[in-house]
This record gives C-alpha cells, structure tokens and sequence, in this order.
C-alpha cells in the first residue's frame, strides 16, 4: 500500500494531477476500485472535470466521495433509521436538560434559557468529529479533580458528560447521527469491499477532524495505492521529517502544514510504504 503526497502552492496544478490521474486509471484494463475523495461542496466539480475529458464517455468502478457520502456507503444502506437534523438534535438536548435540570450541577439552573440546547448540541456534533466518547470526558473530569483551581470547569464537563451520555442512550437504535457515524465507518473500512484493492485520490482538504482521520487511516491500510493532495509551499517545510512542534503556527499555510505532519505520523505509524513527495512548483496555465 504505496502512499504518496502531491505538494504545491495554490495553482500549481495539483487537483488537475488528481484528475487526469483518474481519467488514465479510467482508460487501464482493471477492476480495482477507483475512490476520488473531496470535499462535499468539490465532488460535483470533480465528477464534471472527469466526464468532460473526450475520453471518458461514462465510468461504473469510480467513486467520487464526500466523507458523508463515504460513510453512507459504509453503512446507509444497512439501515433504515432516519437521520437527525441540527434542529432535532437540538429537540432532544432541550428534553434532557429539562428531565435532568435537578440533576445537573452548573447548568441545572439554565436548562431553559434560548440558546443553551443549540449551543450543547454543538458541543456534541464537535465531541463526535473529534471522535471523542463519554469515557474520554470521565478521564478529563479526573484530571480536572487533580487541582482545585479547576472545580467550576469540572463542574461544567460533568454535566456535559452526563447531556452527552443521555443523548447517546436516546438516538441509540432509533435515530442516527451524521457526525457520529464517521466513527462506526472506522470498524467498516476493512470488511468493505469497496476500498479493498483500490487506487484512491484525496485532494481539496486544508484539514481533517479527528474522526476524518481515523477513516482516511483505515482506507489507507486497504488501498493499492493512494495519492493525497495538499496546498502548501514545499520549500517552508522539511518534507522528510515535518514535526508538528517545530512549524511555524503563523505561517501562510500552516493549517495545511500541520495536515501534512499528521498524516505523514499516520503513514509511519501504519508501516505503509511512503513514496517520494511529488512536488508541483510551477503555475498551471
């Protein structure tokens, strides 16, 4: 599983490499699996660019994906529970401040002030991209309990922890969580047929969450052969060993940077072969 990163400043060319890359794969005699991974807002753009090449009158064996949509295929189609909006999550974060009001320690008394149901239920979305669970807000609030400085925090947590549990005790088997489901495709990927085997393409992200990296982890473990596109400037950055601690964190492209770190720790740590960086220098025209 050969791994190989596709570097350049803004312009360089490096979605139009990704592209004609697909296209030629396209052209090959093979069944393997083909994966264009985007962002949800790119995968029409990338799905036109591909069929707008004379070459490819139409393709069966390529899939351009969304995360969203990556993970639907992982699971969707293995359920029929609905899918909860933003509003319902918020709905069912409003019942349980009110059923526990007496319960919570801090936020008891402001269960039901306007804005405070859609402000926790954001604070869920964001505990599930960062593939974060109740146990991992247990082990924060033992670590705030080490000082005493910290009891108004531990406070807060606790009853964040206790919203959080309930609301993952009430969707269970009966409402399914966009942001959460990212972490059950983690189990997926392997017994997916859908990547194993596959040439994947990953371009147009500055950044992933937690739970994004996790997948894009677990695909690369089962790909044939992965290509994985990021806009920064090559010459700010030791691509042989680029550490996290030693980027500048006010550079032009350090979140892209910092991407780049992240990924290239998974890559190493996975053990999966790491080809040589293709870097792109000149503008396309």
């Amino acid at each position: 599983m050969a791994v190989q990163f596709i570097l350049g400043r803004s312009g360089t060319g490096k979605t139009r490499y990704c592209i004609g890359g697909v296209v030629e794969a396209l052209q090959e005699a093979g069944e393997e699996p083909l994966i264009l991974l985007v962002p949800e807002q790119a995968t029409y753009q990338a799905e036109r660019a591909i069929l707008t090449d004379e070459r490819i009158a139409g393709y069966s064996r390529l899939h351009v994906l969304s995360f969203d949509r990556l993970q639907f295929l992982l699971l969707g189609k293995s359920t029929a529970r609905p899918v909860l909006s933003n509003i319902g999550r918020q709905m069912i974060v409003q019942r349980i401040l009110r059923d526990n009001k007496n319960t919570l320690k801090l936020l008891g008394a402001s269960a039901a002030w306007p804005g405070l149901a859609r402000q926790i239920a954001l604070t869920i979305a964001e505990l599930h991209q960062y593939a974060k669970t109740p146990g991992d807000v247990e082990r924060l609030l033992s670590e705030l309990a080490k000082d005493e400085r910290n009891s108004l925090a531990a406070l807060k947590f606790a009853d964040i922890g206790l919203i959080f549990e309930e609301y993952l005790k009430f969707i269970e088997g009966r409402f399914l969580d966009s942001d959460a489901q990212l972490i059950h495709a983690c189990r997926a990927v392997s017994a997916a047929n859908l990547a194993h085997g596959a040439k994947l393409w990953v371009d147009g992200f500055a950044g992933f969450t937690t739970a994004e990296l996790a997948v894009l982890a677990e695909l690369l473990k089962v790909v044939k052969e992965a290509k994985i596109a990021l806009c920064l400037d090559p010459s700010s950055i030791d691509l042989a060993n680029p550490e996290i601690d030693g980027l500048d964190p006010v550079s032009l492209f350090s979140p892209t940077e910092r991407t780049y770190a992240g990924l290239f720790e998974i890559v190493k740590k996975s053990r999966l072969e790491l080809a040589e960086p293709l870097v792109l220098s000149e503008p396309m025209r």
